[in-house]
């Protein structure tokens, strides 16, 4: 057996396709060097995150910008009327366990509200600055307690909101009741994170030094997942894990001398880590990755060559819903690919088709043979990298060979293509536009809207 087909494929995807440059390829037959044109500059970026960031719609929260104080009172009573919410959505949805597959009852939310509600949070208290230290979990309740709809499934929970990478900034807000986990902002999205993974800022300078990195200093992680080297010299980041989009700053030769961790920087870049030290403050260190890993000094060039490279670095790699488990769900893949080049998008796929970008609207359209008509000549305009969507998932459009339109995602399920039954993938995959979903409609049938993320819209 060639080691090709030693892989399992979807119908209509061939071992060649798992290759960025297949479908960079197929890009140049339609227009040469477009595969390699500069679809946006760094200005082109800047500019649009900053559109982004303004758009309402987009749910992203602006850091810098964001009030010293706040009403402690107010936000309680607010997380309690959430929670309320939230328990009468779970009550109303049968049976839910939690991860000793147990049926969560009223105690067990009890006990996670009366976490969430310190009651030494009282009056205008004042925001804590703070970095993440660990590639960590954002979570809708301080808890590391799971709750799933199905007790054989512990790799899915409704807690489970989003990641933050390592040396992404947040603003903290409150801290549970045992003092475990932070509530807090991030330009993305809002949440609880172990307070572990969470170093405090004395002030708001030293936390703007540790992620506003000048451009000539950036270090992006490009691929899935790479790792610090073990240590028993330094265990504070002994094997840190770094996943796609981190950014880091590239420390100046005059800032360290001799070893570092250790060991020479021969061969290695030398970067500063972020650290919490035993009071739980901000503190770093220079560290080293090794030349092979994938890497990019500065941002990525924003080519389709580019983006399906980077794409392509995960396939196969799991699937996490909300990126649990140190992994990806269909619009964190898609925001991670796209940290690369220094843009900035939202959470999750309603936010993200509300950027302010050029889209194709196909919504209204039809879900018969029509209307996937009138969306094949739009996606036939469409360059690799354009994202589309249906209700609940995000894809990247790869191209069109023979007759099939191709895309790659973090896939959770689908309709198994030969016995039409529930299939859990759970994986980055590739496949076409005719895949099914468990209505039997096709994907293509499903399609609501396309959009190009790095374009801006025109001024009406």
């Amino acid at each position: 057996m060639a080691a090709e087909d030693a892989v399992a494929l979807f119908p209509g995807v061939t071992p060649q396709m798992a290759d960025p440059d297949y479908w960079a390829a197929v890009q140049e037959l339609k227009e040469e060097g477009s595969a390699v044109k500069l679809r946006a500059s760094s200005f082109t970026i800047d500019d649009l995150n900053q559109k982004i960031l303004q758009t309402p719609g987009c749910a992203m929260n602006d850091l810098t910008k964001a009030a010293e104080t706040f009403d402690a009172d107010k936000l309680m009573t607010g997380l309690a009327g959430s929670w309320e919410s939230d328990r009468a959505y779970f009550r109303n949805s049968g049976a839910i366990y939690d991860i000793n597959g147990n049926v969560a009852d009223e105690n067990f939310y009890n006990v996670i509200l009366a976490n969430m509600i310190n009651p030494a949070m009282t009056g205008t208290m004042h925001v804590i600055y703070g970095i993440c230290t660990e590639r960590t979990d954002l979570r809708t309740c301080p808890t590391t307690q799971i709750l799933t709809d199905d007790p054989a499934d512990v790799d899915f929970d409704y807690f489970q909101s989003s990641l933050l990478r390592v040396n992404e900034p947040v603003i903290v807000k409150t801290i549970s009741t045992d003092g475990q986990w932070y509530l807090v902002d991030s330009t993305a999205c809002s949440g609880w994170v172990r307070a572990s993974d969470i170093a405090l800022c004395r002030t708001k300078s030293e936390w703007e030094d540790a992620w506003k990195i000048p451009a000539d200093q950036v270090l992006v992680v490009t691929g899935g997942k790479i790792y610090l080297e073990k240590s028993n010299h330094n265990v504070d980041i002994s094997g840190r894990l770094l996943t796609m989009g981190t950014v880091l700053r590239i420390a100046k030769s005059w800032e360290y001398t001799g070893k570092v961790t250790n060991r020479s920087p021969i061969q290695n870049y030398a970067v500063w880590m972020p650290l919490r030290d035993k009071n739980g403050y901000y503190s770093k260190k220079v560290v080293l990755i090794s030349q092979h890993s994938a890497v990019s000094v500065g941002y990525l060039p924003l080519t389709s060559q580019n983006v399906l490279r980077v794409a392509f670095s995960m396939l196969g790699d799991a699937y996490g819903w909300g990126a649990m488990l140190d992994s990806a769900d269909c619009s964190s893949y898609i925001r991670d690919i796209y940290k690369c080049f220094g843009l900035e998008l939202p959470r999750n796929t309603t936010w993200q088709e509300a950027m302010p970008v050029v889209k194709c609207e196909m919504g209204k359209l039809p879900q018969n043979a029509e209307g996937d008509a009138v969306k094949a000549a739009l996606l036939d305009t469409l360059p690799p990298g354009a994202v589309l969507y249906f209700p609940g998932h995000t894809m990247m459009y790869l191209g069109k060979v023979d007759g099939n339109y191709y895309v790659i995602s973090s896939v959770s399920s689908v309709a198994d293509p030969e016995t039409g039954k529930y299939l859990r993938v759970r994986s980055v995959v590739v496949n076409t536009l005719g895949m099914k979903r468990m209505s039997g409609k096709t994907w293509m049938n499903c399609l609501d809207m396309a959009l190009i993320p790095y374009e801006g819209a025109a001024v009406q």
